[in-house]
């Protein structure tokens, strides 16, 4: 997605805070890569002209096979906005890039460059789950917010307010895909969630299933032939028992 205002400004904050942090002259890599042809690539271009080809695989191999924490910080900056731009590579999608973050230890980092993180993810979330779902899957932020630990109650707080067209389906859309992602503790370890604390995941459960969802999806608006109509009537067949009378 394009970023609005918001995410802008925590995408450029998040360049200053990095900023002391030196393009390393040197990579340790793993013998399955090629180091030397990964830094050339890498230095090929100022940090924030880097396309998503030239620093997406390194997100992904990052502190695993290649480099370590102190090199990582460097190109941060430029991960996270490119898990806004386009996050196709493992490692800018934001659940995966949680788990960089947490390999790098990031929670021991200094309170400003923790914070700068955190605000890049929390005003990506509100940007995308404003938007239409054909356009973004935006529980991936959401998930991306659990996965770092950070306030889920407050982040699910705002998404109804004001229950616009595109975030009431965002929601619905998320719903109708949530069997598999939260509601079943069976399989909650299954994709991206089960990067987040169970206590989180159960608090997104509990709201995805509380009468101000239901209502906004009951109330929304939409002609029987609306295109988008199925998401809404989707996520009506997870939420409502099969049985009338127990809505009651």
């Amino acid at each position: 997605m394009q970023p609005g205002k918001r995410v802008q400004q925590a995408i450029d904050a998040a360049y200053r805070v990095f900023e002391p942090y030196p393009q390393p002259t040197e990579l340790k890599a793993s013998p399955l890569r090629d180091a030397d042809e990964i830094l050339r690539t890498l230095t090929s271009a100022p940090l924030r002209d880097l396309t998503d080809e030239q620093i997406g695989p390194y997100a992904g191999w990052a502190m695993t096979t290649v480099g370590s924490a102190w090199d990582y910080k460097h190109f941060l900056p430029r991960i996270l906005e490119q898990a806004v731009l386009r996050p196709i590579w493992m490692g800018t999608d934001p659940p995966t890039l949680t788990t960089k973050l947490d390999i790098a230890k990031w929670r021991k980092w200094p309170a400003a460059e923790q914070d700068a993180v955190r605000d890049v993810f929390a005003a990506a979330w509100v940007q995308a789950r404003a938007m239409h779902p054909d356009d973004i899957e935006a529980d991936d932020w959401l998930c991306g917010v659990a996965a770092l630990g950070m306030d889920v109650s407050q982040a699910l707080s705002g998404w109804l307010s004001p229950p616009s067209r595109d975030a009431v389906l965002q929601l619905a859309s998320f719903i109708g895909l949530a069997p598999l992602r939260i509601f079943e503790g069976s399989n909650a370890e299954e994709g991206h969630w089960g990067y987040a604390d169970p206590a989180a995941r159960q608090t997104v459960a509990a709201w995805l299933q509380g009468d101000a969802v239901l209502r906004a999806l009951l109330e929304l608006d939409l002609p029987a032939d609306d295109k988008d109509r199925w998401l809404v009537d989707q996520a009506l067949k997870v939420l409502l028992p099969a049985d009338p009378k127990q809505l009651n």
